[in-house]
């Protein structure tokens, strides 16, 4: 059994407070854990790419990197069904510039 890390424990906690049907037919398809890995790693992931490569302050990139779990579940179903396994674009990852 792997050990549950405290971004887990995070996003674990939020969606069985704001999205507990998500989380009641994961737990049914057994796919709860590896869900709440992916989102894990995708959350990871993103804040190095934001922090260590972009230079983006840590605050504004913890609110990006943790948008996609942090949506209420209205919200949330909107986005899934528009954009359903797509990764963020490099662009979207640029700092925004005044032109």
């Amino acid at each position: 059994m792997s050990e549950t890390t405290r971004l887990n424990h995070m996003i674990r906690t939020h969606w069985l407070k704001h999205r507990p049907q998500m989380v009641e037919e994961l737990t049914r398809r057994n796919q709860l854990s590896e869900a709440l890995r992916s989102a894990e790693e995708r959350t990871a992931d993103l804040l190095y790419e934001l922090i260590s490569v972009q230079k983006m302050d840590y605050q504004a990139a913890w609110e990006l990197a943790t948008e996609e779990w942090r949506l209420p579940e209205s919200e949330a179903l909107r986005q899934e069904s528009s954009s359903m396994n797509q990764t963020l674009s490099p662009a979207f990852l640029r700092p925004a510039t005044s032109e």
